[in-house]
């Protein structure tokens, strides 16, 4: 708990299996900025992904960060686009599936923490360039504007044919986080808690350089409870 006797702003962190119930209805309540998600897609989506994150402030889930890199089928028509498009094409571009941020997370600084922290997954991976879209219609002006003031530029717009969304396709060069990195926190923003307590061994994750980097800047908390986490593809068990 802060002194204020409310709970800290905790995380990122990676995404746990028995999160997944509370992850979901963060992503629904945040249609139709976001496509909603079944139980059982999300956890698909957690169990591919290059990079599955969180933050929570409490048991409140406050945001949620999907991204995919470039092996495997394309995630739908989207995806598909920013591999064949992005600077670094099909071989170079992490692909961001979605990002979430609660309204009472919002202006914290935590949508940049996300995405240094995919950035540093992504040159590790040795991509060069986060791409996602962003809804034209219905229009997400929020998320544009978020989008363009962390440094990404518009490749080209589209209408999905899942769901007739007119969006936007965005992309920024993943040096460009891994050079704000070390930039102190926005005015106002919060310092994200990684003091919760912690299971033996938990500041120890063998796979995951770039989120041991994060976390040892204090940017990414430890889980509390590694035990099952889901695996990203590829990940040995």
């Amino acid at each position: 708990m802060s002194t204020s006797g409310k709970p800290f702003l905790a995380g990122p962190r990676l995404v746990l299996p028995a999160e997944l119930p509370a992850l979901r209805a963060l992503n629904n309540r945040h249609v139709p900025a976001v496509n909603a998600l079944t139980l059982p897609e999300l956890a698909a989506l957690v169990e591919g992904a290059l990079l599955a994150l969180a933050a929570w402030e409490g048991a409140e889930p406050r945001a949620l960060l999907l991204a995919f890199g470039p092996e495997g089928p394309a995630r739908g028509p989207n995806h598909a686009w920013i591999r064949t498009h992005a600077p670094g094409g099909a071989s170079g571009a992490a692909y961001i599936d979605r990002i979430v941020v609660d309204a009472p997370a919002r202006g914290r600084g935590l949508g940049r923490v996300l995405y240094t922290a995919l950035a540093e997954q992504a040159a590790a991976a040795g991509l060069t360039t986060l791409g996602c879209e962003v809804n034209l219609d219905p229009p997400n002006p929020e998320s544009l504007a978020f989008h363009t003031r962390l440094g990404f530029r518009r490749l080209g717009e589209a209408t999905d044919p899942r769901n007739g969304k007119r969006v936007a396709y965005l992309a920024c060069p993943v040096a460009q986080f891994l050079r704000s990195a070390a930039m102190p926190p926005l005015s106002g923003a919060a310092r994200l808690n990684t003091s919760q307590s912690q299971s033996p061994g938990a500041s120890s994750l063998p796979g995951d350089p770039p989120i041991t980097r994060l976390m040892s800047k204090g940017m990414v908390a430890v889980p509390q409870h590694r035990a099952a986490p889901i695996r990203r593809r590829g990940e040995l068990a």
